[in-house]
């Protein structure tokens, strides 16, 4: 279990951040079809899901880990923060521009 949290947010969240980029590439045809805003639903669902990866990450830090452990751990935390202020970035831009001009 400590070994797959240490990774959380160095594999999990990079994945999300891809995969909402190509939602983000198909979903504003459906929004602009059914005057929905799924493109900003899906961008919130996935910083939810890269905040709880860096969370998961964060909580695979033990004090008693070599410091290899806690390096990887801070750094899978941080790169989870990071990729979640990128998909921040992302909905407030799909929240911004209508989806019948993109």
């Amino acid at each position: 279990m400590m070994t797959t949290a240490r990774y959380a947010g160095l594999v999990i969240a990079p994945a999300i951040w891809a995969v909402n980029m190509q939602l983000g590439l198909v979903l504003p045809y459906a929004d602009c079809g059914n005057k929905m805003s799924l493109t900003v639903l899906g961008c919130m669902v996935a910083i939810l899901l890269a905040i709880g990866s860096a969370l998961i990450s964060r909580s695979g830090r033990a004090s008693t880990s070599a410091r290899t452990t806690l390096f990887l751990c801070d750094l899978s935390f941080l790169t989870g923060l990071i990729f979640a202020f990128a998909l921040i970035l992302q909905g407030v831009g799909s929240w911004l521009i209508d989806a019948c001009q993109r």
